[in-house]
């Protein structure tokens, strides 16, 4: 069998032609695209919370916390471990210091009934909101000690720094979450289709595969800026992703089927 664009008809057939005629520079690009959006998207939420949660954690830092003292990239406290604090005004939110080098349980297994949350162990911090999670090396920071004024001080002289390394991390993030996903869709597509004997490459494969995952990213970032179903959000944009994978797949071999009954007749 010979391959050509009119093997499949329909949504599909259209997409398929598409996918065709893309070049891997255009692929990147789309895959690209999708990474950037869905990160600056997060960044304009999630992230601008995620700071303004590290301010008003500042403020109140003094009346729930112990000093912190972090040396070397590495923190310290004199009480003792865990150290949890709640938050009289937020019962969904918790944090949790646990700067042992090996606790037991885990520091973050205390978040696991909390919307919103900070970690701080030995050598990170952890902040969590919903169902986004960031993580932050301490030896991005310099040594200091930690109460409600310095803590004040440090957050707004490095404020650009916490942006940027922010923006980096979420950008890295998503640029390999899309990518590994689309490779995997990509071979996920080339055995399933292959083996109704359906010529298709991986490469051709791989370029479906980046045209699959436009419409969920896109429903997601809606999602997103609206703030619907924000601890679901996840599992809806994998659901969509999945289902558009199905459909695609299901449908092209549909249309491919009914192409070689119609050449035989």
């Amino acid at each position: 069998m010979s391959l050509n664009r009119d093997m499949a008809s329909g949504l599909n057939g259209w997409l398929w032609q598409l996918a065709c005629s893309f070049s891997y520079r255009t692929t990147a690009f789309i895959l690209l695209f999708c990474s950037i959006s869905t990160a600056a998207v997060f960044l304009l939420t999630t992230g601008l919370e995620i700071v303004d949660l590290l301010e008003k954690s500042a403020l109140k830092f003094d009346l729930y916390s112990p000093e912190i003292t972090i040396l070397d990239g590495k923190a310290s406290i004199k009480e003792k471990q865990p150290y949890l604090i709640e938050i009289p005004d937020d019962p969904n939110m918790l944090i949790v210091i646990d700067t042992r080098e090996t606790p037991d349980p885990k520091p973050f297994s205390h978040l696991k009934d909390k919307s919103a949350g900070i970690v701080l162990s030995r050598d990170s911090l952890l902040i969590k909101n919903n169902d986004q999670l960031t993580s932050m090396k301490l030896t991005n920071f310099p040594d200091f000690v930690l109460n409600s004024q310095s803590l004040i001080e440090n957050l707004t002289y490095y404020r650009n720094t916490i942006f940027m390394i922010l923006i980096g991390a979420v950008l890295i993030y998503y640029f390999l979450s899309k990518s590994i996903q689309t490779l995997i869709s990509a071979l996920a597509i080339f055995v399933v289709i292959r083996r109704f004997s359906f010529p298709l490459s991986f490469g051709q494969g791989f370029k479906m595969a980046t045209l699959i995952i436009v419409p969920p990213t896109l429903v997601d970032l809606v999602f997103k800026i609206l703030g619907i179903f924000p601890e679901s959000q996840s599992i809806i944009y994998l659901s969509f992703y999945a289902g558009t994978i199905f459909w695609v797949v299901k449908d092209l071999l549909r249309g491919n089927s009914q192409n070689i009954m119609a050449q035989r007749h």
